[in-house]
């Protein structure tokens, strides 16, 4: 069964406020994983800030 959009907006909040899942379903942390994940490869890109001079 899919994740309704609402359950999925929750699992969002929790994982961008750092909160633990506070559930065992496989699907929600199946999803939870990956928003960590893609989080975490974002924190490892660099972000090019201002206007090059050269």
């Amino acid at each position: 069964m899919a994740l309704s959009s609402y359950r999925k907006h929750r699992i969002y909040l929790a994982a961008t406020l750092k909160y633990g899942l506070g559930s065992k379903d496989p699907e929600e942390l199946a999803f939870y994983n990956k928003i960590m994940e893609e989080m975490d490869d974002m924190k490892k890109d660099t972000v090019k800030k201002g206007i090059p001079l050269r």
